[in-house]
């Protein structure tokens, strides 16, 4: 994952709400993932992803957030923190289940 922009939008104070964040590398997984965790933030108000073109692994993800007291650098290190802890618990329990039931994976 490559984040190639962070780019505030819209004009007068929305221009310190509202940002489209451009990442190189990526697709539907990422974008759904990423605009549902900040989707379920606080300072948040809104956020959805667009994929310009199937053929390109690029998704744009688009974010509004409640006040402009809040940094979007901020928000987005929150929103990769809490899935890096989902994707700990997932693999957690993931492994646990498959050792109640005889499989051997890879720790």
């Amino acid at each position: 994952m490559s984040i190639v922009s962070i780019r505030a939008v819209g004009g007068g104070e929305e221009k310190q709400r509202k940002y489209m964040i451009t990442i190189e590398g990526e697709d539907h997984s990422m974008g759904n993932l990423l605009a549902r965790t900040l989707l379920s933030m606080e300072d948040v108000k809104f956020s959805y992803y667009e994929q310009p073109h199937p053929l390109e692994e690029k998704i744009v993800v688009f974010v509004e957030l409640k006040n402009e007291k809040v940094s979007i650098k901020e928000v987005l290190l929150r929103a990769l923190d809490m899935i890096e802890e989902m994707n700990k618990e997932f693999r957690s329990q993931l492994l646990e289940e498959a050792r109640r039931k005889g499989i051997e994976l890879e720790a």
